[in-house]
């Protein structure tokens, strides 16, 4: 079974980020952000769900982000304290 196979697997059971598929496959996070990307456009008639990246300072929701990767900074308070965006399949 590939990777991205694996990864469908445990998304389909639960919610992950990308630094934690990264951890647990023991591998880069550039190398989990292309598989993310592929995964998006391959998996139909299922849907990759992402769960927006929010600042931790102001509660900034990024919602209309569609990139799989987490913002640097925060457009409203300029604060890097942004917490990870987490994916499922559904």
């Amino acid at each position: 079974m590939t990777r991205r196979e694996q990864i469908i697997q445990i998304l389909t059971k639960e919610e992950k980020s990308a630094q934690q598929l990264a951890n647990d496959f023991h591998v880069e996070l550039f190398e989990i952000l292309e598989d993310l990307k592929h995964i998006k456009y391959s998996i139909k008639p299922k849907k990759l769900v992402m769960k927006p990246a929010q600042c931790r300072k102001c509660r900034f929701k990024f919602k209309e982000r569609s990139k799989v990767k987490t913002p640097s900074k925060c457009p409203r308070c300029r604060s890097e304290w942004i917490t990870a965006s987490l994916f499922r399949v559904e």
